[in-house]
């Protein structure tokens, strides 16, 4: 009945679209009454919140300063795999005095949840076997009230256009780039602490206090650290403890993974590439950047072209991280104290086991420290040393085994 007609393309536009997302279109049309068309697309809940539930996302602040509070009831969960990053982010956080818990992992996290309801959670987008994203979305979906009432914000080392959009689509109300700065950090907690939540006091905008000189290592930047470190030197010098134990291990694993599991690389360079800017590191975590950028895109050829090149400067970093500890513990030693008689060794053993059986960390960390002050027969200290250092590295169940096999010698020893 029209002298201009239309070809159709628009309809065949809108098939083709509704079946690349998995949907269907159907049409019905009585000539003379009207058509009505039918689009089903299907969908998957992320987020089971209501509109009310759902935090109003606050206005950015100016970049002038911000008010240094505390917020002690203020429940926080810190989320990373890598252990680095998460005494970094400790680090950082407790100067607001907040009652903080840590995870490794998405699924440990999700227990915490279950059992615990918490103000905040940070939540590292990278980590193996689940990543924060899906993690996010079963706390959200399955952990009742406790998965719903927390802000989640994301912790990632890839700010790149539109990571927040797609974060903000799937449960997160924010996100911020590892490593973490300090100012941003406040920025960000000033929004999603409520105010009549926060006491006034803390530290304002503190500044880097690395001395430059008492850190001669070959491949760290110590201004770029400061950058980063919240804390005093000795805090920095168990940074560099913990990069070095880690490192360790981490080296052997990023070898054998560069050639049989790409996907998990990707994670592992991604850990290294923050772990490294953390303590200065920045040429290596360059380089640990370029590997994740090629992990990533499956490019092989310049994993295996470049890998071993990360590798070999990792490796160098971790010898001269090492000879520093190494002097640095000299340089502390001084006079070691009397040799501790068999059975007060074995009973303040005995005493550091039960103090980590009770999930009393810390205090087994002291005691065991204290035992490594005496005079010890070098195979007693080199099992004792073993224990420090999965202490230090949170590897809690590690420690204790070491511990409960080194009481056991010791009474064998004893009984002879």
């Amino acid at each position: 009945n029209r002298s201009v007609e239309g070809t159709g393309l628009g309809l065949a536009i809108v098939k083709h679209l509704v079946e690349l997302m998995g949907g269907t279109i159907g049409v019905e049309s009585v000539y003379g009454e009207g058509t009505t068309f039918t689009i089903t697309i299907p969908q998957k809940i992320v987020d089971r919140r209501t509109t009310a539930e759902v935090p109003e996302l606050p206005q950015l602040e100016q970049q002038g300063g911000i008010e240094a509070f505390t917020a002690p009831d203020v429940k926080v969960l810190v989320v990373d795999d890598n252990v680095i990053n998460r005494k970094v982010a400790r680090g950082f956080l407790k100067s607001y005095a907040f009652d903080l818990t840590e995870a490794e992992s998405g699924p440990e996290a999700i227990d915490l949840v279950r059992g615990e309801r918490y103000d905040i959670i940070f939540m590292d987008h990278m980590m193996p076997m689940m990543d924060g994203i899906e993690a996010a979305e079963i706390i959200r979906r399955d952990c009742g009230e406790n998965g719903t009432a927390p802000v989640l914000i994301a912790l990632t080392a890839n700010v790149m256009e539109g990571m927040r959009e797609r974060f903000l689509s799937r449960g997160f109300q924010d996100f911020i780039a590892k490593p973490l700065d300090r100012r941003e950090l406040g920025r960000l907690l000033a929004r999603w602490v409520p105010e009549e939540r926060r006491q006034a006091g803390g530290v304002k905008d503190p500044v880097g206090s690395l001395d430059p000189g008492a850190f001669p290592i070959e491949g760290i930047d110590i201004e770029a650290a400061s950058r980063y470190h919240a804390g005093d030197e000795a805090g920095f010098v168990d940074l560099l403890e913990l990069y070095y134990m880690d490192g360790q291990r981490k080296e052997a694993l990023l070898r054998e993974l560069s050639g049989s599991d790409i996907s998990r690389y990707c994670i592992e360079v991604h850990g290294l590439k923050s772990a490294s800017a953390n303590i200065g590191a920045m040429a290596l975590s360059d380089m640990a950047r370029a590997q994740e950028e090629a992990a990533s895109q499956g490019d092989t050829e310049r994993i295996a072209q470049q890998s071993p090149l990360l590798l070999e400067a990792y490796a160098a970093l971790l010898m001269n991280i090492g000879a520093f500890l190494d002097r640095r513990r000299q340089d502390d030693a001084g006079e070691k104290l009397p040799p501790l008689p068999a059975q007060a060794l074995r009973e303040q053993a005995g005493e550091a086991l039960r103090a980590l059986e009770d999930f009393r960390s810390q205090e087994c960390l002291d005691l065991v420290e204290s035992l490594l002050d005496h005079e010890l027969p070098q195979d007693a200290a080199d099992r004792l040393w073993e224990v420090h250092d999965q202490l230090k590295l949170f590897e809690d169940d590690n420690a204790e085994s070491l511990l409960r096999q080194f009481l056991r010698e010791l009474e064998e020893d004893e009984s002879e």
